[in-house]
């Protein structure tokens, strides 16, 4: 049986990816995520005899500034909020790849999901982090916080 990874290292992996692929600098948190909003959420499943979903949610605002920072546009562009569900999707893909290495060694394949992303509700998204053992927020230097987790599938 393999366990999540733990919290740290997901933190680690997350500020990594976020610093190389999207100049998007952050630092782990407490802050939650604002409850009035209906944030981005990415899943994915990562597969290997048992089943994890990567879940990564992030204020709708921070998924513009992911995808302006991946297209290399300003932020409040139509291209920026036509391709904020696509980089929130791609983050989700690429940390996912970090996650597998992590969870089931180099040497093992495993079958990473294709990311779906849709706009939740802040308390089905909450509720759902809860049931996580591995879990972290994160705030970015503009004060936007996201949250990613990785739970046994069929947790939600």
């Amino acid at each position: 049986m393999v366990s999540a990874p733990s919290s740290n290292a997901l933190s680690r992996a997350v500020i990594t990816l976020l610093a190389d692929a999207a100049f998007v600098f952050a630092e782990p948190t407490t802050a939650p995520l604002p409850a009035g909003e209906n944030p981005l959420v990415a899943r994915l499943t990562l597969e290997l005899g048992e089943s994890w979903e990567l879940c990564v949610c992030v204020q709708d605002k921070l998924g513009l500034m992911l995808a302006a920072n991946l297209l290399g546009t300003e932020g409040e562009t139509g291209e920026a909020q036509a391709a904020a569900a696509d980089a929130v999707g791609e983050l989700a893909n690429i940390l996912a790849g970090a996650l597998a290495v992590e969870l089931f060694g180099k040497n093992v394949i495993c079958k990473i999901g294709i990311p779906t992303v849709a706009v939740e509700s802040g308390s089905a998204v909450g509720e759902c982090l809860g049931k996580s053992p591995c879990r972290v927020n994160l705030e970015t230097e503009e004060r936007y916080v996201m949250a990613v987790a990785v739970l046994a599938k069929g947790a939600r």
